[in-house]
Protein backbone atom coordinates (compact mmCIF):
# COMPACT_ATOMS: atom_id res chain seq x y z
CA UNK A 1 0.00 0.00 0.00
CA UNK A 2 1.10 3.59 -0.49
CA UNK A 3 0.10 7.02 0.74
CA UNK A 4 -1.26 9.65 -1.65
CA UNK A 5 -0.60 13.28 -0.71
CA UNK A 6 -2.09 16.65 -1.73
CA UNK A 7 -5.70 15.78 -2.47
CA UNK A 8 -7.01 19.29 -2.08
CA UNK A 9 -8.87 18.48 1.12
CA UNK A 10 -8.70 22.08 2.27
CA UNK A 11 -10.76 23.19 -0.73
CA UNK A 12 -13.66 20.86 -0.03
CA UNK A 13 -13.65 21.59 3.70
CA UNK A 14 -13.86 25.34 3.01
CA UNK A 15 -16.83 24.67 0.75
CA UNK A 16 -18.58 22.66 3.43
CA UNK A 17 -17.92 25.30 6.08
CA UNK A 18 -19.39 28.00 3.88
CA UNK A 19 -22.72 26.18 3.67
CA UNK A 20 -22.81 25.00 7.28
CA UNK A 21 -24.16 26.87 10.27
CA UNK A 22 -22.41 24.63 12.81
CA UNK A 23 -19.07 25.38 14.41
CA UNK A 24 -15.92 23.99 12.81
CA UNK A 25 -15.43 20.32 13.65
CA UNK A 26 -12.32 18.17 13.25
CA UNK A 27 -12.16 16.30 9.95
CA UNK A 28 -10.15 13.18 9.18
CA UNK A 29 -6.76 13.75 7.58
CA UNK A 30 -7.28 12.15 4.19
CA UNK A 31 -3.57 12.29 3.53
CA UNK A 32 -3.39 9.42 6.01
CA UNK A 33 -6.08 7.33 4.26
CA UNK A 34 -4.22 4.71 2.26
CA UNK A 35 -5.12 3.72 -1.27
CA UNK A 36 -6.09 0.07 -1.42
CA UNK A 37 -4.06 -2.15 -3.77
CA UNK A 38 -2.02 -0.88 -6.71
CA UNK A 39 -4.19 1.69 -8.40
CA UNK A 40 -1.56 2.71 -10.91
CA UNK A 41 -1.35 -0.80 -12.30
CA UNK A 42 -5.04 -1.70 -12.41
CA UNK A 43 -6.44 -3.32 -15.55
CA UNK A 44 -8.23 -0.48 -17.31
CA UNK A 45 -10.04 -3.01 -19.51
CA UNK A 46 -12.30 -4.01 -16.60
CA UNK A 47 -13.00 -0.57 -15.15
CA UNK A 48 -16.59 0.54 -15.79
CA UNK A 49 -17.87 3.97 -16.76
CA UNK A 50 -21.00 5.61 -18.09
CA UNK A 51 -21.31 6.12 -21.83
CA UNK A 52 -24.64 7.78 -22.63
CA UNK A 53 -27.40 5.34 -21.73
CA UNK A 54 -24.97 2.49 -21.17
CA UNK A 55 -22.26 1.24 -18.85
CA UNK A 56 -19.13 0.17 -20.72
CA UNK A 57 -15.76 -1.29 -19.78
CA UNK A 58 -12.33 0.00 -20.75
CA UNK A 59 -12.65 -1.64 -24.16
CA UNK A 60 -15.89 0.21 -24.86
CA UNK A 61 -17.94 -2.99 -24.56
CA UNK A 62 -21.40 -2.73 -22.98
CA UNK A 63 -21.66 -4.35 -19.55
CA UNK A 64 -24.99 -5.05 -17.87
CA UNK A 65 -24.83 -5.34 -14.09
CA UNK A 66 -26.82 -8.35 -12.85
CA UNK A 67 -26.52 -8.43 -9.11
CA UNK A 68 -27.69 -9.44 -5.68
CA UNK A 69 -27.45 -7.52 -2.41
CA UNK A 70 -25.13 -8.34 0.45
CA UNK A 71 -27.17 -6.92 3.34
CA UNK A 72 -24.27 -7.37 5.77
CA UNK A 73 -26.66 -7.24 8.75
CA UNK A 74 -26.72 -3.45 8.52
CA UNK A 75 -30.10 -3.19 10.31
CA UNK A 76 -28.69 -5.01 13.33
CA UNK A 77 -25.80 -2.53 13.47
CA UNK A 78 -23.34 -5.43 13.34
CA UNK A 79 -20.01 -3.68 12.98
CA UNK A 80 -18.16 -6.54 11.24
CA UNK A 81 -20.75 -9.05 9.92
CA UNK A 82 -18.46 -12.07 9.81
CA UNK A 83 -21.40 -14.52 9.72
CA UNK A 84 -23.12 -12.94 6.74
CA UNK A 85 -20.81 -14.30 4.00
CA UNK A 86 -17.31 -15.40 3.17
CA UNK A 87 -15.31 -16.11 0.01
CA UNK A 88 -17.43 -19.18 -0.76
CA UNK A 89 -20.43 -16.93 -1.31
CA UNK A 90 -18.62 -15.01 -4.06
CA UNK A 91 -18.01 -18.37 -5.74
CA UNK A 92 -21.70 -19.31 -5.38
CA UNK A 93 -22.86 -16.05 -6.95
CA UNK A 94 -20.46 -16.39 -9.87
CA UNK A 95 -21.74 -19.91 -10.51
CA UNK A 96 -25.34 -18.67 -10.47
CA UNK A 97 -24.48 -16.13 -13.15
CA UNK A 98 -24.39 -12.90 -11.15
CA UNK A 99 -21.65 -10.42 -12.01
CA UNK A 100 -22.17 -7.81 -9.28
CA UNK A 101 -23.07 -7.23 -5.64
CA UNK A 102 -24.74 -4.19 -4.14
CA UNK A 103 -22.70 -4.12 -0.95
CA UNK A 104 -24.56 -2.53 1.98
CA UNK A 105 -22.57 -0.48 4.49
CA UNK A 106 -23.47 0.80 7.95
CA UNK A 107 -21.46 3.86 8.93
CA UNK A 108 -20.79 2.24 12.32
CA UNK A 109 -18.49 -0.26 10.60
CA UNK A 110 -16.09 2.66 10.17
CA UNK A 111 -17.01 5.30 12.73
CA UNK A 112 -18.41 5.61 16.24
CA UNK A 113 -20.81 8.37 17.27
CA UNK A 114 -18.62 8.96 20.31
CA UNK A 115 -15.54 9.52 18.12
CA UNK A 116 -16.65 11.00 14.77
CA UNK A 117 -14.13 11.25 11.92
CA UNK A 118 -11.89 8.59 13.51
CA UNK A 119 -12.17 5.50 11.33
CA UNK A 120 -11.76 1.94 12.57
CA UNK A 121 -8.96 0.04 10.86
CA UNK A 122 -10.95 -3.18 11.38
CA UNK A 123 -13.68 -1.76 9.13
CA UNK A 124 -11.21 -1.02 6.36
CA UNK A 125 -9.63 -4.47 6.76
CA UNK A 126 -13.01 -6.18 6.37
CA UNK A 127 -13.93 -4.15 3.30
CA UNK A 128 -10.46 -4.66 1.79
CA UNK A 129 -10.91 -8.41 2.12
CA UNK A 130 -14.24 -8.24 0.27
CA UNK A 131 -12.70 -6.17 -2.53
CA UNK A 132 -9.98 -8.83 -2.85
CA UNK A 133 -12.58 -11.61 -3.07
CA UNK A 134 -14.54 -9.63 -5.66
CA UNK A 135 -11.43 -9.15 -7.78
CA UNK A 136 -10.42 -12.80 -7.46
CA UNK A 137 -13.81 -14.10 -8.61
CA UNK A 138 -14.67 -11.47 -11.20
CA UNK A 139 -17.48 -9.71 -9.30
CA UNK A 140 -18.19 -5.97 -9.42
CA UNK A 141 -19.06 -4.22 -6.15
CA UNK A 142 -21.49 -1.33 -5.81
CA UNK A 143 -20.65 0.14 -2.39
CA UNK A 144 -23.83 1.51 -0.84
CA UNK A 145 -24.25 3.54 2.35
CA UNK A 146 -27.40 1.81 3.59
CA UNK A 147 -27.37 3.19 7.14
CA UNK A 148 -25.87 6.71 7.29
CA UNK A 149 -25.10 8.94 10.22
CA UNK A 150 -28.53 10.14 11.30
CA UNK A 151 -30.34 6.85 10.84
CA UNK A 152 -31.78 4.28 8.42
CA UNK A 153 -33.93 6.15 5.93
CA UNK A 154 -36.46 3.72 4.45
CA UNK A 155 -38.94 3.55 7.33
CA UNK A 156 -38.78 7.26 8.13
CA UNK A 157 -36.44 6.94 11.12
CA UNK A 158 -33.56 8.95 9.67
CA UNK A 159 -34.66 12.57 10.20
CA UNK A 160 -31.41 13.38 11.98
CA UNK A 161 -29.49 13.12 8.71
CA UNK A 162 -31.47 16.05 7.34
CA UNK A 163 -32.01 18.12 10.48
CA UNK A 164 -28.51 17.93 11.97
CA UNK A 165 -25.85 19.35 9.68
CA UNK A 166 -23.08 17.54 11.54
CA UNK A 167 -24.44 14.18 10.34
CA UNK A 168 -24.22 15.35 6.75
CA UNK A 169 -20.64 16.50 7.24
CA UNK A 170 -19.73 13.12 8.69
CA UNK A 171 -21.37 11.31 5.75
CA UNK A 172 -19.53 13.52 3.26
CA UNK A 173 -16.20 12.87 4.98
CA UNK A 174 -16.79 9.10 5.15
CA UNK A 175 -17.62 8.97 1.45
CA UNK A 176 -14.50 10.95 0.64
CA UNK A 177 -12.40 8.49 2.63
CA UNK A 178 -14.00 5.48 0.88
CA UNK A 179 -13.61 7.11 -2.53
CA UNK A 180 -9.95 7.82 -1.94
CA UNK A 181 -9.13 4.37 -0.61
CA UNK A 182 -10.64 2.51 -3.61
CA UNK A 183 -9.97 5.04 -6.35
CA UNK A 184 -9.41 3.35 -9.66
CA UNK A 185 -10.04 -0.19 -8.44
CA UNK A 186 -11.84 -1.88 -11.37
CA UNK A 187 -13.95 -4.21 -9.20
CA UNK A 188 -15.29 -1.32 -7.12
CA UNK A 189 -17.62 -0.42 -9.93
CA UNK A 190 -19.59 2.34 -8.24
CA UNK A 191 -20.20 4.42 -5.14
CA UNK A 192 -23.91 4.33 -4.26
CA UNK A 193 -24.51 7.48 -2.20
CA UNK A 194 -27.52 6.76 0.01
CA UNK A 195 -30.24 4.14 0.24
CA UNK A 196 -33.90 5.21 -0.09
CA UNK A 197 -33.62 8.82 1.11
CA UNK A 198 -36.59 10.14 3.08
CA UNK A 199 -36.14 13.86 3.71
CA UNK A 200 -37.88 16.01 6.30
CA UNK A 201 -38.89 19.04 4.21
CA UNK A 202 -38.33 18.73 0.47
CA UNK A 203 -36.81 16.90 -2.45
CA UNK A 204 -34.28 19.74 -2.70
CA UNK A 205 -32.68 18.55 0.55
CA UNK A 206 -31.61 15.30 -1.12
CA UNK A 207 -30.53 17.02 -4.32
CA UNK A 208 -28.35 19.47 -2.36
CA UNK A 209 -26.72 16.72 -0.28
CA UNK A 210 -26.16 14.53 -3.35
CA UNK A 211 -24.35 17.40 -5.09
CA UNK A 212 -22.16 17.91 -2.04
CA UNK A 213 -21.33 14.21 -1.91
CA UNK A 214 -20.41 14.13 -5.60
CA UNK A 215 -18.21 17.22 -5.22
CA UNK A 216 -16.38 15.68 -2.25
CA UNK A 217 -15.89 12.34 -4.00
CA UNK A 218 -14.58 13.93 -7.18
CA UNK A 219 -11.97 15.82 -5.18
CA UNK A 220 -10.20 12.51 -4.60
CA UNK A 221 -11.65 10.10 -7.17
CA UNK A 222 -12.38 10.92 -10.78
CA UNK A 223 -12.82 7.36 -12.01
CA UNK A 224 -15.55 5.39 -10.25
CA UNK A 225 -19.18 5.65 -11.29
CA UNK A 226 -21.56 7.26 -8.80
CA UNK A 227 -25.06 5.86 -8.27
CA UNK A 228 -27.75 8.25 -7.05
CA UNK A 229 -31.19 7.04 -6.06
CA UNK A 230 -34.39 8.94 -6.63
CA UNK A 231 -36.14 10.43 -3.60
CA UNK A 232 -38.26 7.89 -1.75
CA UNK A 233 -40.44 10.29 0.24
CA UNK A 234 -40.67 13.59 2.11
CA UNK A 235 -41.55 12.80 5.72
CA UNK A 236 -44.81 10.81 5.42
CA UNK A 237 -45.63 12.04 1.91
CA UNK A 238 -45.04 9.38 -0.75
CA UNK A 239 -46.10 11.28 -3.87
CA UNK A 240 -44.23 10.94 -7.16
CA UNK A 241 -43.50 14.15 -9.09
CA UNK A 242 -43.27 14.71 -12.85
CA UNK A 243 -39.60 13.70 -12.78
CA UNK A 244 -40.48 10.40 -11.08
CA UNK A 245 -38.61 11.81 -8.05
CA UNK A 246 -35.32 11.70 -9.99
CA UNK A 247 -33.05 14.69 -10.49
CA UNK A 248 -30.14 15.09 -12.88
CA UNK A 249 -26.60 15.74 -11.63
CA UNK A 250 -23.97 17.57 -13.67
CA UNK A 251 -21.43 14.76 -13.37
CA UNK A 252 -21.36 12.62 -16.57
CA UNK A 253 -20.36 9.39 -14.79
CA UNK A 254 -23.61 8.91 -12.84
CA UNK A 255 -26.13 6.05 -12.92
CA UNK A 256 -29.68 6.75 -11.66
CA UNK A 257 -31.42 4.28 -9.42
CA UNK A 258 -34.93 3.15 -8.48
CA UNK A 259 -36.33 0.29 -6.37
CA UNK A 260 -39.38 -1.87 -7.06
CA UNK A 261 -41.54 -4.01 -4.74
CA UNK A 262 -45.05 -3.57 -6.12
CA UNK A 263 -47.59 -4.68 -5.19
CA UNK A 264 -46.29 -4.12 -1.65
CA UNK A 265 -49.14 -6.13 -0.12
CA UNK A 266 -47.70 -9.14 -1.97
CA UNK A 267 -43.95 -8.59 -1.74
CA UNK A 268 -44.08 -7.56 1.95
CA UNK A 269 -46.85 -9.87 3.11
CA UNK A 270 -46.68 -10.63 6.84
CA UNK A 271 -43.58 -8.44 7.27
CA UNK A 272 -43.20 -7.99 11.02
CA UNK A 273 -42.42 -4.26 10.68
CA UNK A 274 -45.45 -3.39 8.49
CA UNK A 275 -48.76 -3.97 10.20
CA UNK A 276 -50.84 -3.13 7.13
CA UNK A 277 -49.62 -6.13 5.12
CA UNK A 278 -50.29 -8.99 7.54
CA UNK A 279 -52.61 -11.06 5.37
CA UNK A 280 -51.14 -13.74 3.03
CA UNK A 281 -51.43 -12.84 -0.65
CA UNK A 282 -50.87 -14.51 -4.00
CA UNK A 283 -49.59 -13.38 -7.38
CA UNK A 284 -50.98 -13.08 -10.00
CA UNK A 285 -54.43 -12.28 -8.64
CA UNK A 286 -56.99 -10.88 -11.10
CA UNK A 287 -59.29 -9.89 -8.24
CA UNK A 288 -56.75 -7.61 -6.52
CA UNK A 289 -56.43 -4.12 -8.01
CA UNK A 290 -53.69 -1.52 -7.74
CA UNK A 291 -53.97 2.21 -8.39
CA UNK A 292 -51.37 3.50 -10.84
CA UNK A 293 -50.21 7.04 -10.36
CA UNK A 294 -49.89 9.13 -7.26
CA UNK A 295 -53.41 10.16 -6.25
CA UNK A 296 -53.71 12.63 -3.40
CA UNK A 297 -56.47 13.64 -1.01
CA UNK A 298 -58.89 15.96 -2.80
CA UNK A 299 -61.70 16.54 -0.32
CA UNK A 300 -64.42 14.82 1.66
CA UNK A 301 -68.12 14.69 2.46
CA UNK A 302 -68.05 16.67 5.69
CA UNK A 303 -71.80 17.13 6.24
CA UNK A 304 -72.72 13.57 7.23
CA UNK A 305 -74.48 13.00 10.58
CA UNK A 306 -72.21 13.22 13.64
CA UNK A 307 -72.29 11.73 17.14
CA UNK A 308 -71.06 13.93 19.97
CA UNK A 309 -72.39 12.06 23.02
CA UNK A 310 -71.99 8.54 24.41
CA UNK A 311 -74.08 6.05 22.49
CA UNK A 312 -74.60 2.31 22.33
CA UNK A 313 -74.54 0.66 18.90
CA UNK A 314 -76.70 2.67 16.50
CA UNK A 315 -77.10 2.55 12.75
CA UNK A 316 -75.86 5.78 11.13
CA UNK A 317 -77.04 6.45 7.60
CA UNK A 318 -75.00 8.96 5.62
CA UNK A 319 -76.42 11.50 3.22
CA UNK A 320 -76.62 10.60 -0.44
CA UNK A 321 -73.96 12.59 -2.26
CA UNK A 322 -74.36 13.24 -5.99
CA UNK A 323 -70.96 13.43 -7.62
CA UNK A 324 -70.69 16.53 -9.79
CA UNK A 325 -66.93 17.15 -9.87
CA UNK A 326 -65.24 15.19 -12.71
CA UNK A 327 -61.85 15.66 -11.02
CA UNK A 328 -62.75 13.11 -8.33
CA UNK A 329 -61.05 9.87 -9.37
CA UNK A 330 -61.64 7.71 -6.30
CA UNK A 331 -64.03 7.57 -3.34
CA UNK A 332 -63.02 5.66 -0.21
CA UNK A 333 -64.21 5.25 3.40
CA UNK A 334 -62.96 7.34 6.33
CA UNK A 335 -64.08 6.67 9.90
CA UNK A 336 -63.88 9.91 11.89
CA UNK A 337 -63.27 10.16 15.64
CA UNK A 338 -62.10 13.73 16.21
CA UNK A 339 -61.38 15.40 19.56
CA UNK A 340 -62.51 12.23 21.28
CA UNK A 341 -60.37 11.29 24.27
CA UNK A 342 -62.64 8.28 24.71
CA UNK A 343 -63.42 5.51 22.24
CA UNK A 344 -65.37 5.01 19.03
CA UNK A 345 -66.26 1.68 17.43
CA UNK A 346 -67.39 1.02 13.85
CA UNK A 347 -68.83 -2.12 12.23
CA UNK A 348 -70.80 -3.27 9.17
CA UNK A 349 -69.78 -0.26 7.09
CA UNK A 350 -70.97 -0.16 3.46
CA UNK A 351 -70.77 2.26 0.53
CA UNK A 352 -73.81 2.25 -1.74
CA UNK A 353 -73.91 3.59 -5.30
CA UNK A 354 -77.21 4.82 -6.76
CA UNK A 355 -78.26 5.74 -10.29
CA UNK A 356 -78.74 9.43 -11.21
CA UNK A 357 -82.35 9.21 -10.01
CA UNK A 358 -80.99 8.71 -6.50
CA UNK A 359 -83.23 5.68 -5.93
CA UNK A 360 -82.02 2.70 -7.97
CA UNK A 361 -79.33 0.86 -6.01
CA UNK A 362 -76.54 -0.14 -8.43
CA UNK A 363 -74.14 -1.80 -6.00
CA UNK A 364 -73.28 -2.24 -2.35
CA UNK A 365 -69.59 -2.30 -1.39
CA UNK A 366 -68.94 -3.95 1.97
CA UNK A 367 -65.95 -2.40 3.71
CA UNK A 368 -63.36 -4.71 5.25
CA UNK A 369 -62.66 -3.48 8.77
CA UNK A 370 -59.95 -6.04 9.55
CA UNK A 371 -56.31 -5.11 10.06
CA UNK A 372 -55.50 -6.59 6.64
CA UNK A 373 -57.33 -3.90 4.68
CA UNK A 374 -54.71 -1.12 4.60
CA UNK A 375 -56.26 1.15 7.22
CA UNK A 376 -54.25 4.23 8.16
CA UNK A 377 -54.94 6.38 11.23
CA UNK A 378 -54.34 10.09 10.62
CA UNK A 379 -54.49 12.70 13.38
CA UNK A 380 -53.59 16.36 13.20
CA UNK A 381 -51.39 16.20 16.32
CA UNK A 382 -50.23 12.59 15.73
CA UNK A 383 -51.96 11.39 18.87
CA UNK A 384 -54.50 8.63 19.21
CA UNK A 385 -54.53 4.95 18.36
CA UNK A 386 -56.66 2.40 16.56
CA UNK A 387 -57.10 -1.35 16.76
CA UNK A 388 -59.01 -4.02 14.89
CA UNK A 389 -61.22 -6.35 16.92
CA UNK A 390 -63.05 -9.56 16.17
CA UNK A 391 -66.20 -9.98 18.26
CA UNK A 392 -69.21 -12.19 17.68
CA UNK A 393 -67.98 -13.10 14.23
CA UNK A 394 -67.74 -9.44 13.17
CA UNK A 395 -64.78 -7.19 12.40
CA UNK A 396 -64.80 -3.96 14.42
CA UNK A 397 -62.48 -0.96 14.11
CA UNK A 398 -61.85 1.01 17.29
CA UNK A 399 -60.36 4.53 17.50
CA UNK A 400 -59.23 5.85 20.89
CA UNK A 401 -57.67 8.81 22.65
CA UNK A 402 -57.70 11.42 19.90
CA UNK A 403 -57.31 15.04 20.97
CA UNK A 404 -57.46 16.68 17.54
CA UNK A 405 -59.00 16.11 14.15
CA UNK A 406 -58.53 12.41 13.36
CA UNK A 407 -59.80 9.68 11.07
CA UNK A 408 -58.94 6.18 9.96
CA UNK A 409 -59.14 5.66 6.20
CA UNK A 410 -58.61 2.79 3.79
CA UNK A 411 -57.77 4.27 0.39
CA UNK A 412 -57.23 0.78 -1.07
CA UNK A 413 -60.95 0.06 -0.63
CA UNK A 414 -61.98 2.50 -3.30
CA UNK A 415 -64.92 3.08 -5.58
CA UNK A 416 -64.33 4.53 -9.03
CA UNK A 417 -67.21 7.01 -9.24
CA UNK A 418 -69.29 8.24 -12.14
CA UNK A 419 -70.41 11.85 -12.48
CA UNK A 420 -74.11 12.16 -11.74
CA UNK A 421 -74.33 9.02 -9.61
CA UNK A 422 -75.10 9.14 -5.88
CA UNK A 423 -72.87 7.68 -3.16
CA UNK A 424 -73.69 6.97 0.47
CA UNK A 425 -71.71 5.53 3.39
CA UNK A 426 -73.56 3.92 6.32
CA UNK A 427 -72.78 1.60 9.22
CA UNK A 428 -73.04 0.89 12.93
CA UNK A 429 -71.27 3.17 15.43
CA UNK A 430 -70.77 3.09 19.22
CA UNK A 431 -69.06 5.75 21.39
CA UNK A 432 -67.84 6.10 24.97
CA UNK A 433 -66.14 8.97 26.78
CA UNK A 434 -67.05 11.55 24.15
CA UNK A 435 -67.40 15.23 24.93
CA UNK A 436 -69.16 18.26 23.57
CA UNK A 437 -66.29 18.99 21.18
CA UNK A 438 -66.14 15.42 19.87
CA UNK A 439 -67.10 14.56 16.31
CA UNK A 440 -67.71 10.94 15.32
CA UNK A 441 -69.02 10.16 11.85
CA UNK A 442 -68.79 8.03 8.74
CA UNK A 443 -67.34 9.97 5.81
CA UNK A 444 -66.60 9.61 2.12
CA UNK A 445 -63.16 10.92 1.14
CA UNK A 446 -62.00 11.78 -2.38
CA UNK A 447 -58.74 11.46 -4.29
CA UNK A 448 -57.57 12.68 -7.67
CA UNK A 449 -54.40 12.12 -9.69
CA UNK A 450 -55.30 8.61 -10.84
CA UNK A 451 -53.66 7.28 -13.99
CA UNK A 452 -54.89 3.69 -14.16
CA UNK A 453 -56.20 0.75 -12.15
CA UNK A 454 -54.63 -2.61 -12.94
CA UNK A 455 -54.99 -6.14 -11.59
CA UNK A 456 -52.07 -7.87 -9.89
CA UNK A 457 -50.26 -9.32 -12.89
CA UNK A 458 -47.36 -8.60 -15.23
CA UNK A 459 -49.20 -5.64 -16.76
CA UNK A 460 -49.10 -3.94 -13.35
CA UNK A 461 -45.30 -4.34 -13.20
CA UNK A 462 -44.95 -3.01 -16.75
CA UNK A 463 -47.12 0.02 -16.10
CA UNK A 464 -45.33 0.97 -12.87
CA UNK A 465 -41.80 0.57 -14.21
CA UNK A 466 -42.43 2.24 -17.57
CA UNK A 467 -42.53 5.90 -16.34
CA UNK A 468 -39.13 5.53 -14.64
CA UNK A 469 -37.59 3.93 -17.69
CA UNK A 470 -39.07 6.68 -19.86
CA UNK A 471 -37.33 9.25 -17.66
CA UNK A 472 -34.01 7.49 -18.30
CA UNK A 473 -34.63 7.50 -22.03
CA UNK A 474 -35.58 11.17 -22.04
CA UNK A 475 -32.42 12.15 -20.18
CA UNK A 476 -30.19 9.61 -21.94
CA UNK A 477 -28.81 8.14 -18.73
CA UNK A 478 -28.45 4.55 -17.52
CA UNK A 479 -30.85 3.23 -14.89
CA UNK A 480 -30.24 0.70 -12.13
CA UNK A 481 -33.00 -1.30 -10.45
CA UNK A 482 -31.11 -1.29 -7.18
CA UNK A 483 -33.59 -3.40 -5.24
CA UNK A 484 -36.39 -5.78 -6.09
CA UNK A 485 -37.50 -8.88 -4.23
CA UNK A 486 -40.24 -10.51 -2.22
CA UNK A 487 -40.44 -11.88 1.29
CA UNK A 488 -40.15 -15.51 2.37
CA UNK A 489 -43.92 -16.01 2.55
CA UNK A 490 -44.23 -15.28 -1.19
CA UNK A 491 -42.44 -18.58 -1.90
CA UNK A 492 -44.64 -20.66 0.40
CA UNK A 493 -47.90 -22.48 -0.39
CA UNK A 494 -47.64 -21.68 -4.11
CA UNK A 495 -48.24 -17.96 -3.59
CA UNK A 496 -46.35 -16.98 -6.74
CA UNK A 497 -43.01 -15.58 -5.64
CA UNK A 498 -41.13 -17.21 -8.49
CA UNK A 499 -43.61 -15.87 -11.03
CA UNK A 500 -43.29 -12.34 -9.63
CA UNK A 501 -39.48 -12.42 -9.81
CA UNK A 502 -39.62 -13.81 -13.35
CA UNK A 503 -42.09 -11.12 -14.44
CA UNK A 504 -39.90 -8.31 -13.05
CA UNK A 505 -36.90 -9.77 -14.87
CA UNK A 506 -38.94 -9.93 -18.09
CA UNK A 507 -39.82 -6.25 -17.82
CA UNK A 508 -36.33 -4.97 -17.04
CA UNK A 509 -34.87 -7.25 -19.72
CA UNK A 510 -36.94 -5.34 -22.26
CA UNK A 511 -35.10 -2.17 -21.25
CA UNK A 512 -31.75 -3.90 -20.60
CA UNK A 513 -31.77 -2.20 -17.22
CA UNK A 514 -29.07 -3.08 -14.68
CA UNK A 515 -30.61 -4.89 -11.70
CA UNK A 516 -29.94 -6.10 -8.18
CA UNK A 517 -32.01 -8.65 -6.26
CA UNK A 518 -32.63 -7.97 -2.55
CA UNK A 519 -31.09 -9.93 -0.98
CA UNK A 520 -28.57 -12.74 -0.56
CA UNK A 521 -28.69 -13.75 3.13
CA UNK A 522 -31.18 -12.64 5.80
CA UNK A 523 -34.38 -13.78 7.53
CA UNK A 524 -36.98 -12.17 5.28
CA UNK A 525 -35.83 -11.46 1.69
CA UNK A 526 -33.14 -13.91 0.67
CA UNK A 527 -31.55 -16.60 -1.45
CA UNK A 528 -30.26 -18.02 1.85
CA UNK A 529 -32.37 -17.54 4.98
CA UNK A 530 -31.29 -17.00 8.56
CA UNK A 531 -29.09 -14.79 10.71
CA UNK A 532 -26.25 -15.79 12.96
CA UNK A 533 -24.49 -18.34 10.77
CA UNK A 534 -23.05 -18.49 7.29
CA UNK A 535 -25.27 -19.55 4.36
CA UNK A 536 -25.62 -23.30 3.82
CA UNK A 537 -27.55 -25.47 1.41
CA UNK A 538 -29.95 -26.38 4.21
CA UNK A 539 -31.32 -22.82 4.39
CA UNK A 540 -31.28 -22.09 0.67
CA UNK A 541 -34.28 -20.95 -1.35
CA UNK A 542 -33.44 -23.53 -3.98
CA UNK A 543 -36.31 -22.83 -6.42
CA UNK A 544 -35.32 -19.16 -6.56
CA UNK A 545 -31.63 -20.00 -6.95
CA UNK A 546 -32.51 -22.32 -9.86
CA UNK A 547 -34.61 -19.58 -11.45
CA UNK A 548 -31.67 -17.18 -11.38
CA UNK A 549 -29.28 -19.81 -12.71
CA UNK A 550 -31.63 -20.41 -15.62
CA UNK A 551 -32.31 -16.74 -16.34
CA UNK A 552 -28.74 -15.48 -15.92
CA UNK A 553 -27.15 -18.19 -18.01
CA UNK A 554 -29.52 -17.97 -20.97
CA UNK A 555 -27.69 -17.32 -24.25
Amino acid sequence: MRVVFSVFVATILMTLQACSSVAETPKPNLDLVTVFGQSADYDDAHRLRVDGRFIVNGKGEKVRLKGVAFGNEVWANTRIPSQHHNEQDYIRLKEMGFNSIRFYLNYQTFESDSAPYKYHQSGWDWLDKNVQWAEKHGIYLVLNIHVPQGGFQSNGAGDALWDKRENQLRLISLWQAIAKRYQGHPNVAALDLLNEPVTTRSKQQWEDLANELVTAIRQVNQQQMIFVERLLAVKNQWQIDEQQNFFKLADPNVVYQYHFYEPMAFSHQQASWLRQYQVPASYPDPDRLKVIGSPSWYGAQFDNPTISADSDWQFVEGKKLQLQDPKVDLIYPALVSANNAGDSWFKQVVINEYAPDGKQLLREVKIDLSQHADWYLWSANQRGRSQHLRQGGEDILQISETTSDANNGSSQQFVVPKVGHFYQISGWVKTRGTGAASRVQLRLDFQNGLKDIVAWDKQLIEKMIEPMERWGEQHQVPLYLGEFGCIRGCFEQQRGGLQWVSDVLDVVDQYQTHFNFHSYHEDAFALYYGYGSLPTESNANQPLIQLFKQRLNEP
